[in-house]
């Protein structure tokens, strides 16, 4: 079943003629900011949320406002349940606003919807007063970002070279134009690898906040892969301090719009948040290349319980 395709823009502004046109502005910043906040958020949850902030905008409107966006070229999909999970029965209103960057090509499209969905299960939606202000800058805009641009590339073609003064394909870009033969996916895959190393590394730890439990490992996996080791035992310190500094002021999609501190505090958990070394780590550790023993207590310092 493939998703409807945009109309024209002077289609849709037909559509929405006989609509009051605040009210249509509304409810395309309120959707955008449930896209961007949320990644993805079934319409009838939306509308709890919406209605604590825009109470003379009513459901019907609200609703029907989802028939009209779902063919407008928008950042975001209105999904109905059946396109996304196959085995549910189609019902008006069960419908998903879904973030365009959740949505992949190929065999496993879906499969960060999947597992988002898994990882928001039962939590609360962040429903604050600064909700909007939120959904434009969710992640936390700390050194990290500055950090990463000005690490050097320590060995391979790149040695030497900033990351932010690298452009290349790395080894699963190149995977991708292989294997996708549509020139469509191939431009987009293009488009995305064009851009400078240290903001695909951005997007990687943003990934990975997102879909693992093991962001630490999986970066410096990522990292070695793309001819980065670690120097110093400072140095990693260093990262994996900014990382979790990153991950833990961020409004994520696993958490419903929720930075894990806010989350944590709120459920006034007793456990600390806990990771364990996948094996990107556990292959430095065998090497020599990282001291385990200075890890975990780096880790126990600042109130992460390692997992063995």
């Amino acid at each position: 079943m493939s998703y409807p395709k945009p109309l024209s823009k002077k289609t849709i502004e037909k559509m929405f003629a006989s609509w009051d046109k605040k009210t249509v502005d509304t409810l395309h910043m309120y959707y955008e900011a449930f896209a961007d906040l949320y990644g993805m958020i079934q319409l009838k949850e939306a509308w709890k949320i919406f209605k604590q902030f825009e109470p003379k905008i009513h459901k019907k409107q609200f609703m029907e406002f989802s028939d009209i966006v779902r063919r407008e070229d928008v950042k975001y999909y209105i999904y109905e349940i059946d396109e996304l999970f196959s085995m549910e029965k189609r019902i008006v209103g069960e419908r998903y606003i879904v973030n365009k960057a959740l949505v992949s090509y190929g065999y496993g499209k879906f499969s960060e919807i999947y597992l988002l969905d898994e990882e928001q299960y039962d939590k609360p939606y962040y429903a604050k007063e600064d909700l909007l202000e939120v959904s434009k800058n969710r992640l936390y805009d700390s050194e990290l970002r500055k950090y990463i641009a000005n690490m050097r590339f320590t060995e391979g073609e790149n040695a030497g070279k900033l990351f932010s003064e690298a452009i290349f394909l790395t080894d699963t870009e190149k995977f991708d134009l292989e294997y996708f033969k549509g020139e469509s996916k191939r431009k987009l895959i293009r488009q995305k690898a064009d851009k400078p190393f240290s903001e695909k590394l951005m997007n990687a730890i943003v990934d990975y906040m997102e879909f693992s439990d093991n962001v630490v490992s999986e970066v410096i996996r990522y990292l070695a892969e793309n001819g980065y080791t670690f120097e110093s035992e400072e140095e990693i310190q260093k990262f994996v301090s900014l990382i979790q500094t990153f991950n833990n002021k961020s409004h994520l999609w696993r958490n419903c719009g929720h930075t894990p501190e806010g989350l944590f505090s709120a459920h006034k958990n007793p456990f600390p948040p806990a990771i364990g070394f996948g094996p990107g780590l556990q292959k430095a550790f065998s090497d020599g290349d990282i001291e385990k023993d200075e890890l975990v207590r780096y880790l126990n310092d600042l109130g992460i319980d390692v997992v063995e």
